[in-house]
């Protein structure tokens, strides 16, 4: 299978690239939650974002709220239907899964454990979009997946324990969910296909193995499902799995059921048999937090970790197909955070993450940088630009907080511009965290300043439009 073009996401053929005119900051996208339960008097905060266009008119964001209990207290998973562009007029809110903070996983009456809910992508065609002139056979169904997980939980202090207090339970209950839906016909608001699930392949539906291969469990990517074919009705992404190890997960969407399909497991890629369960960056070849980017005529798939930790970069002409690509992990960027991989309209192939060599934090998630990337040249790293500083921003942030922009997402141009969104939050929490004392108490105003942030990318001329629609 080749490699696709697909609006913002693709290398242009036979036309001129527009060049890049400005990369500049736009301050918050999404400032609170308002559900009950998930805002700001909640102690709670809009976190990992994503969004798709859902309509010639309609931009559906996604996102994940977090709290200040410890290290990643992840929460639900929301949605805000948006008039006109992502930046336009809230339409609805709603969840499409929703925290518990006295969750029984294992059926054993242990309710000390927080559901925790994170990383939502989201993926599928337009409603009245088409393609080739003709109705897009799977238009206005798409498909929202976000990782579920167990976290030990003090009711009474209010503490989340350290992840690896307890990788057992985490072992045990980490899993991706998934849901389907459609906008309404007055496209107010949208209607569920498929409830929230666990994702299983077809053909697995039932008992302990959930897909083709023997697997522990499986993680979620951070990045949207990107077309798999030209009649967008095959979609593809990549996820982490036990061992250190990638693979290339296949939906395909089923007309008679009106829904989408788990259907094809790719190789695994990477992999480390000495790599703890759940972080799976600590061994000698363990990647995880994959990026699926079609290039040119194959794909390229961008994964955190590796011999030289950083980044592993893995180049293939079908991700489906055997044998796997073999990794190159680049002496540079010297990276030790979340990072996400994009191909840009302007033709170029980039990569969002912190830089551990000049970033001043511990967590080096500060400032957010983007390189450019050059899969001829051993996918060599160049022209690194600052996307967000929350020094330069002037962000009320102490330094010893460690102020982190991570969970960047590059979404769907619109026009000669294009949104980039991220994540603006802080390495303190509401109580001194055990065994670290250089980790402090947030601040109100520390909290006040988290949210979701975006940039605006200004491109010289317009953009190949996303998705195509009939004339007005």
């Amino acid at each position: 299978m080749g490699g696709l073009i697909v609006g913002s996401q693709a290398r242009l053929r036979g036309a001129t690239a527009p060049s890049i005119v400005s990369i500049e900051p736009r301050g918050v996208l999404i400032p609170d939650c308002g559900l009950p339960g998930e805002t700001r008097a909640d102690d709670v905060v809009p976190a990992h974002p994503n969004g798709i266009p859902v309509s010639r008119n309609r931009w559906l964001l996604v996102y994940a709220t977090r709290g200040f209990r410890g290290v990643d207290d992840d929460l639900s998973i929301v949605y805000q239907l948006r008039a006109g562009t992502l930046e336009g007029r809230l339409i609805k809110e709603g969840a499409f899964a929703r925290t518990q903070s006295d969750w029984d996983p294992l059926g054993n009456g242990d309710t000390r454990h927080v559901k925790q809910h994170g990383h939502p992508v989201a993926f599928g065609v337009p409603r009245g979009a088409r393609i080739g002139g003709q109705p897009a056979p799977s238009a206005n169904v798409f498909v929202v997946k976000w990782r579920k997980v167990a976290r030990d939980y003090d009711p009474v202090r209010r503490y989340l324990s350290p992840s690896a207090n307890d990788l057992d339970i985490e072992t045990r209950t980490q899993a991706v969910e998934w849901a389907q839906f459609r906008l309404n016909s007055a496209e107010d608001d949208i209607e569920i296909v498929q409830p929230p699930e666990r994702l299983r392949q077809k053909g697995y539906e039932s008992g302990p193995q959930i897909c083709a291969a023997p697997i522990k469990y499986i993680n979620e990517t951070f990045v949207q499902g990107v077309p798999f074919n030209r009649e967008r009705t095959e979609w593809a992404d990549c996820c982490h799995f036990d061992g250190g190890r990638v693979a290339c997960l296949k939906y395909t969407f089923n007309a008679a059921l009106g829904r989408y399909e788990w259907t094809h497991l790719g190789p695994f890629m990477g992999g480390d048999r000495n790599a703890p369960t759940i972080v799976a960056s600590g061994g000698k070849a363990g990647v995880m937090e994959a990026s699926l980017v079609p290039w040119r005529d194959g794909w390229i798939i961008a994964a955190r970790g590796g011999p030289r930790g950083g980044a592993t970069w893995f180049r293939t002409e079908d991700p489906f197909g055997a044998p796997a690509p073999r990794g190159i992990s680049p002496a540079a960027p010297h990276i030790t955070c979340p990072l996400t991989a994009y191909a840009w309209p302007d033709g170029g192939l980039r990569l969002f993450s912190g830089d551990a060599k000049v970033s001043p934090y511990r967590n080096s998630r500060n400032p957010l940088y983007c390189w450019d990337i050059d899969p001829d040249r051993g996918f060599a790293a160049s022209s690194r630009r600052i996307i967000f500083d929350t020094v330069a921003a002037g962000l009320p942030f102490s330094p010893a907080a460690s102020p982190k922009v991570d969970m960047c997402k590059l979404l769907p141009s619109e026009g000669s511009t294009q949104a980039i969104v991220y994540r603006v939050s802080i390495r303190a929490y509401n109580h001194p965290y055990p065994g670290s004392p250089d980790i402090p108490r947030a601040t109100a105003r520390e909290k006040a300043a988290c949210a979701i942030y975006y940039s605006r990318i200004t491109y010289a001329g317009p953009t190949p439009p996303a998705w195509e629609f009939a004339a007005l």
